[in-house]
């Protein structure tokens, strides 16, 4: 589901108004931020502020000092690197942090931000949904703040237990798509610096601590020394500073890469504050051409501990920006559902749109669910989509059945109290159904858990409560429980491998995704998502893929699915070192040669009326490819002595998908049932 700002005016406009919640049109958990406001009795059309609480402020500050000296460095270079307020609430949700790239911002700064007082906003909703939020203009309750676009992202204990959050705000524009990762990555870097306490000068002694902001954001960014060194950057500049980090640390000079008329000195006396955006020429190669990055930021960051250094932040008005919004437009039709910044899935043919309405539907009910789907075809995906937009308050848990013995997976899910057996903590531990209290419970490959176990895991969906190995006492739970397999679940239940009674609780809703061989026609979109994610995860420059080389790769069958496909996009960008790069010879063998099976190709197997074309003659060399493809297919199928159930698990296919693969290879599999006259 995409819900779009012109969806979010008439969402508020009709609730302001009749109270009536447009649910394809606004985002659950804005819709019972809004209901709550409500009931509340908030004023959407106030402008009323709270006044700034000094003496609160003063204790809450001294208090929380240590917590403000890990914290402050990570905001100070969020707030440069974005030019936007960032601000720390703790667990009653008080500012008692802020800095602004504005002279004055009278607002929040020593207030409460609660719900009841101020209405909709991130600030706000974080500590309803304990989760990352992000909140954009109308979705705000109140109209006078609906020119504001922010992220939060909780502090959370070891039990999910809230006890603060960090929180970007633009007052004037809508933050980038990137803004609520970087806010994860800040508290992330924000524990780590806590956690170091005296030795937190350490991690800061260079810029590299940053790193991991600088490469989730979308634009170009560089950090240079008083000098003019470079001392960072992320992978938009590497068109623009090639091989900067090759050198040594603070070593090389940006002088090296600006183009004729612009010097170090004229961008170290840059005011830090630019009236417009002020483009710097770059040299282009060896040549004499230039190319312009648009500079949009300049500010000196002066962090504890460490030499003040010069930050300059671009937006790239070149190339790459324009390939990024041209992929984006190939995408904008997909089925896509954002989350507060976040994507869950991405398809647009019509087995994938059947997938997005049944979670769509099913979301919003406390009811369990059984994803079933081969390898790689996306089951946590989906299940964590069922979560997101199901409004569950509790935690997303996963537990992969298959990846624990029988005695660690009952403790993994139930947990244990101290003493209950030999090796066992003294404090016990929390199991991961308990865990998920409030929210859902993933079991993966549930298929692979033993058969005494399943009767447990029956009786606590059917009493919702559990009890820790070596206790005699019950809790009671609030857990919604979504089960997957890649396994024939009915021929485990025929087969008495998995309880007929835990499979029927289980799949009171059935969803079955499809292979992506199936859904074809959604690889361009994939492809694009996962060049835009992996080349700023490898710092490569974002260019799309050729459209002959995406043609290549929806020719393959893909036997991992949409797993696989990432995986070689990922392979792809670390080779070739750009999208463009990838030609269809540079792609794995194996898929560039499925281009030459397609339909009306040299060895094409269409089948047309029911009836397959005669199949024309081959090459030695596909010749020789078939017979050694036969071998292994016989030696598999004698390891397994016959047993096509197993053959199919280890090849990671159905079993119409292993009866065709026998065909082509023209083998047939005979049981032979032997009897003992004498017994």
């Amino acid at each position: 589901m995409v819900y779009r700002k012109e969806h979010a005016i008439e969402a508020w406009k009709t609730f302001v108004g009749t109270g009536t919640v447009l649910e394809d049109k606004v985002r659950p958990e804005i819709a019972r931020s809004w209901i709550r406001c409500r009931a509340a009795g908030v004023n959407p059309w106030s402008s009323d502020f709270a006044e700034q609480n000094v003496p609160l402020l003063e204790e809450k500050r001294e208090r929380f000092a240590a917590s403000l000296k890990a914290t402050v460095p990570v905001m100070e270079f969020i707030k440069e690197m974005l030019g936007c307020n960032v601000s720390l609430m703790d667990g009653e949700n008080f500012v008692f942090e802020l800095l602004s790239p504005l002279t004055a911002y009278p607002r929040t700064f020593g207030t409460f931000m609660r719900e009841e007082d101020v209405g909709t906003g991130n600030a706000t909703l974080v500590a309803y949904e304990k989760r990352p939020v992000r909140v954009d203009g109308f979705e705000h309750y109140r109209a006078i703040v609906q020119t504001y676009s922010g992220v939060s992202v909780p502090y959370l204990d070891g039990a999910g237990k809230y006890y603060g959050a960090m929180n970007i705000n633009s007052p004037f524009a809508v933050l980038p798509q990137s803004a609520l990762e970087l806010c994860r990555i800040g508290v992330s870097l924000t524990n780590d610096l806590y956690r170091a306490g005296a030795k937190k000068g350490a991690l800061l002694s260079t810029v590299d601590f940053f790193k991991p902001l600088m490469l989730a954001y979308e634009h170009p960014v560089l950090l240079i020394d008083s000098s003019g060194r470079i001392l960072g950057g992320n992978a938009g500049m590497r068109p623009y500073c090639p091989g900067w980090e090759q050198y040594s640390y603070g070593s090389q000079s940006l002088g090296a890469y600006l183009g004729k008329g612009f010097s170090v000195q004229d961008v170290l006396d840059l005011p830090e504050k630019l009236e417009a955006p002020l483009p710097i020429r770059f040299k282009k190669g060896r040549s004499r051409a230039t190319h312009e990055l648009n500079l949009v930021r300049r500010a000196t960051v002066d962090i504890e501990g460490q030499e003040p250094f010069v930050m300059l932040v671009f937006e790239d008005g070149g190339e790459a920006e324009r390939n990024a919004k041209s992929a984006a437009g190939r995408r904008s039709d997909a089925t896509v559902m954002p989350t507060g910044g976040e994507v869950d899935y991405i398809g647009e043919t019509e087995e994938w749109k059947k997938i997005d309405r049944m979670v769509q539907k099913v979301a919003p009910i406390k009811t369990n669910v059984l994803l079933l789907g081969e390898t790689g075809t996306g089951k946590e995906v989906v299940a964590r989509a069922l979560h997101r937009r199901s409004g569950r308050a509790g935690k997303f848990v996963a537990v992969n059945c298959g990846a624990f013995p029988r005695d660690l997976l009952a403790t993994e899910l139930f947990g244990y109290e101290g003493g209950a057996f030999t090796g066992a903590r003294e404090t016990g531990a929390v199991g991961k159904f308990e865990y998920a209290d409030g929210g859902t419970l993933f079991l993966d490959e549930i298929g692979e858990m033993p058969v005494d176990m399943q009767v447990s895991l029956l009786r606590v969906l059917q009493e919702q409560s559990v009890t820790k190995l070596g206790s005699n006492t019950e809790k009671t739970l609030d857990v919604r429980v979504i089960a997957a397999t890649n396994q024939n679940i009915e021929r485990l239940v025929a087969e008495k491998k998995f309880r007929s009674d835990l499979y029927y609780r289980l799949s009171l809703v059935e969803v079955r995704l499809p292979q992506l061989r199936r859904r074809a026609a959604d690889i361009p979109l994939l492809v694009d998502y996962f060049n835009g994610q992996l080349s700023s995860m490898l710092e490569v420059p974002c260019t799309p893929f050729p459209a002959e080389t995406v043609e290549a790769l929806q020719a393959y069958s893909w036997p991992g699915n949409v797993r696989e496909l990432r995986n070689i996009v990922e392979r792809c960008l670390i080779m070739q070192g750009e999208g463009a790069n990838v030609t269809p010879d540079s792609l794995p063998p194996h898929i560039a040669n499925a281009a030459n099976a397609m339909p009306d190709g040299p060895v094409a197997h269409a089948v047309s009326g029911g009836r397959r074309r005669p199949m024309p003659m081959r090459s030695s060399f596909e010749e020789d490819a078939l017979s050694e493809e036969r071998q292994l297919m016989r030696a598999l199928l004698a390891q397994h002595e016959g047993d096509l159930a197993a053959v199919g698990r280890q090849l990671g296919l159905a079993h119409d998908e292993l009866a065709d693969l026998l065909d082509r290879l023209h083998l047939r599999v005979r049981v032979v049932l032997e009897s003992d006259d004498a017994l």
